[in-house]
């Protein structure tokens, strides 16, 4: 199978809690990045209710345009667990009841010390012809049933079984099936602050439009922007040199813009100069509501010193806020020297703003992309080694 064609799965999550928003659906996520792993693209996350004419329309969908289904919930003993009967109608095949299944559960419940209920038997039974995923750690047993050559993989939703049938015996089968001992898919994220989403997508539009592996996505959120390089190789080693030479490119192109990769976070990146510098910090925050300095106060350091947090128009003065630019800047200076001198730190942030500051959004929305706006001046200064920094 060649690099360009990975093999392809959609996810399917069984549920009304699901649907209804009663639970946050973890498992798409977890098994999303499981198969990114493994070298499986997904391509598809559906999500349906107990209904089983909706389950059976979006596993006859899947399995028309997909390598295979990986499905998760509706394998309980109640009567709303319909995700059995809905396989083997797609199948055409009716269920058969397992043995072995049945043996496992009932260890589970002479284990816990707890009488079974008649109604867990159902558990016992799968489409016919199916392969049984028995499951020695829950009591929904999982199964594999092959619809004209194209795999479903039904599992329990419950995460702690899901995960554990999952790495065991699901990920070790789906390897063996589609020959994917070696193959990969790996990423690479860098993240981006101080410019919008056009704006990176203009700077780096030739990339995204030539480039199929590694190929490059544009994920945007409040104050940054994420870059995420896929690449499908045999081996990691071969991923990432694939990788390499492209996030090289986008580097030269976006310079400082780039603050970190993968799980660094603003906060962290800062964290880190300020520890390698031996720097202490000291931040005063109006309009951002103390916002940025919480996200350092959640890092294991005593790099910060002090934060405070001004209610607008008090201790600044109501004429600091009606002013020219370039007295709100002489004010920012100073206040900066102040909380230096006051607290005996190297640095000092100061973030100043305006009630109407016009950014669009909501007020928890404007501060939060002020904090990040004010993070990212921090870290300019301390990359550049500049006295002052400033981003109006």
């Amino acid at each position: 199978m060649s690099h360009s064609e990975p093999v392809n799965c959609e996810i399917i999550t069984i549920g009304d809690e699901l649907l209804l928003g009663q639970i946050m659906d973890t498992n798409s996520t977890y098994l999303s990045q499981e198969m990114g792993k493994t070298g499986i693209a997904v391509r598809f996350r559906t999500a349906a209710g107990d209904r089983m004419d909706d389950m059976a329309q979006v596993f006859k969908e899947g399995l028309k345009r997909c390598d295979f289904i990986l499905c998760t919930g509706g394998l309980g003993p109640t009567e709303d667990d319909l995700t059995r009967q809905a396989v083997a109608n797609v199948a055409g095949v009716e269920l058969e009841f397992r043995p072995e299944l049945m043996a496992q559960i009932e260890k589970i419940f002479a284990h816990t010390g707890y009488k079974m209920p008649e109604n867990n038997r159902r558990q016992a039974f799968i489409p016919k012809g199916s392969y049984p995923i028995p499951n020695p750690v829950g009591t929904a047993p999982g199964f594999i049933s092959e619809i004209h050559g194209r795999p479903v993989i039904c599992l329990p939703g419950v995460p702690r079984e899901l995960g554990y049938l999952l790495k065991e015996k699901v990920i070790p089968w789906i390897r063996t099936r589609y020959h994917l001992e070696d193959q990969v898919i790996l990423y690479r994220v860098l993240k981006v602050v101080g410019i919008g989403e056009s704006r990176v997508d203009s700077m780096i539009a030739d990339l995204i439009q030539k480039e199929t592996n590694p190929a490059i996505g544009l994920l945007s959120s409040p104050g940054e922007i994420k870059i995420r390089l896929t690449a499908q190789a045999d081996n990691h080693q071969s991923a990432r040199s694939m990788i390499r030479p492209l996030e090289d490119t986008i580097r030269g192109r976006l310079g400082d813009k780039i603050y970190g990769v993968d799980e660094e976070t603003l906060e962290t990146v800062i964290h880190g100069m300020l520890l390698e510098r031996r720097l202490s910090l000291a931040i005063l925050e109006t309009f951002t509501g103390g916002k940025a300095a919480l996200s350092l106060h959640k890092l294991p350091s005593r790099c910060v010193k002090r934060s405070l947090v001004v209610p607008q128009g008090k201790e600044l003065g109501e004429s600091f806020f009606q002013g020219e630019a370039e007295v709100e800047l002489q004010t920012a200076r100073a206040l900066a020297d102040k909380m230096m001198k006051d607290n005996s730190a190297d640095v000092a942030l100061v973030s100043l703003g305006f009630p109407d500051w016009e950014m669009g959004g909501d007020m928890p929305l404007m501060q939060q992309r002020g904090a990040v706006i004010a993070l990212n001046t921090l870290r300019l200064g301390l990359l550049k080694g500049n006295q002052e920094t400033v981003e109006k």
